[in-house]
């Protein structure tokens, strides 16, 4: 009896060192978290947290030349929309959205095809609203969404919000397809994403007990299932016993900030949670709600800028990261952008496998990953014998002309 009660202790004292390595592990530089939590009975069941990846097996990398070449000039875009940031389908379509996040909604959007051809679509907006803002876009696998947020007020537009609404505004690639939603959820919601299903991710801010929340919401707006985040928190463990209420209040505003920071992205059947400006993990995330974790391991003095949209199957992640501490310029200096690199990584253990190099085009033009190639849109002078234009420093004709293109370089 002695000794079944020791073995009892023993176990107990092995589940509580075990419980406290992971939350340590989770507040590493590059996290691997694998808690799991069950359901409070009567609740929804949450989804299990994600599990830690095996270890990777060691990996020589390289150095890859990928060469962009069949210029496609891009026809139909409006001037300067391009320099918005790109959001990537599976297909290798760059939506632009010309409507920047936090700001009144507009209707335009604008697609830009590997091939070069130009979509055109029209986003559906709540009217008897005085104001509606953009929180979040989207594009999955021929599927858009919009986080909407509409907001009433009885005294003009510095009046406090009487009402404050969300609505998912839903496309599809064509924009045959278009539904404005009301969100019927009990959390802020902050950041979404898409599923081939219809299905949409939403990640957001529980405001009365200050928690992240994840679920997965229905086409009708209401609630599939929920999400477990306890695991992928980024903010770790909260209420340590050596905290004051108010330092575990302010860690948990800190949380807030960082959804606000964080992006999905599309890959394959998959939809990545991405926290840009860190070096967290990424968390890959399926339609049922499954999860894992992919611990990227960022160079060092570098974080992550983005993951390139992807069709998926392949086993990579192409990373784009950026210099982390970038000098701060004197008053009447203009900030040096910060260094850049594109990096392949494997999509299940997150080993670096190797740089993808190239003279053209710069970095940050390169937009989408889909069916082992790389797509770019960027300016480029090319020749236009139709159109010749005049030197800046000479004055002479010329017969190049600079255009909107887009290219593509075969993956490795």
């Amino acid at each position: 009896m002695k000794s079944a009660e020791l073995l009892r202790c023993s176990g107990g004292l092995l589940l509580a060192v075990a419980v406290q390595a992971a939350w340590a592990q989770d507040a590493a530089k590059v996290a691997a978290p694998a808690a799991a939590v069950s359901a409070s009975a009567g609740a929804v069941a949450p989804v299990a947290a994600p599990s830690a990846p095996v270890a990777a097996p060691p990996v020589k990398e390289r150095n890859m030349t990928a060469r962009f070449s069949a210029e496609k000039p891009v026809l139909g875009m409006p001037l300067g929309s391009s320099t918005t940031r790109a959001h990537c389908s599976t297909d290798g379509t760059a939506f632009y959205d010309l409507t920047a996040s936090g700001t009144s909604a507009g209707q335009q959007l604008y697609g830009i095809s590997p091939e070069g051809g130009v979509k055109h679509l029209l986003r559906k907006l709540p009217i008897d609203y005085t104001n509606v803002l953009v929180r979040d876009f989207f594009a999955g696998d021929k599927q858009l969404v919009t986080l909407l947020q509409a907001e009433k007020r009885d005294d003009g537009p510095d009046a406090p919000p009487r009402v404050t609404d969300y609505f998912l505004s839903l496309e599809d690639e064509a924009g045959d397809l278009s539904e404005l939603v009301a969100m019927s959820v009990r959390f802020k919601p902050v950041k979404v994403a898409r599923f081939a299903s219809g299905d949409v991710m939403a990640l957001g801010w529980d405001e009365g007990n200050l928690l992240p929340v994840l679920a997965i919401v229905k086409e009708d707006g209401s609630v599939r299932r929920f999400v477990d985040l306890d695991a992928v928190r980024p903010g770790g463990a909260r209420g340590e016993g050596t905290k004051t209420e108010t330092a575990i209040v302010k860690q948990e505003l800190a949380t807030l900030e960082s959804l606000q920071g964080a992006t999905f992205v599309p890959d394959g059947n998959e939809v990545l949670l991405t926290w840009p400006g860190t070096t967290k993990p990424v968390i890959a995330l399926g339609a049922a709600g499954e999860e894992r974790t992919i611990p990227i391991a960022i160079p060092a003095g570098y974080v992550l800028n983005d993951v390139l949209a992807s069709s998926g199957g392949r086993g990579l992640l192409v990373v784009r990261v950026k210099e982390a501490d970038v000098r701060k310029p004197a008053a009447d200096e203009v900030a040096p952008p910060p260094k850049m690199m594109l990096l392949e990584y494997d999509a299940v253990h997150g080993s670096r496998i190797g740089r993808v190099v190239f003279d053209k085009p710069k970095v940050e033009d390169v937009t989408c990953a889909p069916n082992s190639l790389l797509t770019a849109v960027f300016y480029d002078t090319i020749p236009d014998a139709n159109r010749p234009v005049r030197d800046a420093a000479t004055g002479a004709a010329t017969s190049e002309a600079t255009q909107l293109v887009v290219a593509t370089a075969r993956q490795f």
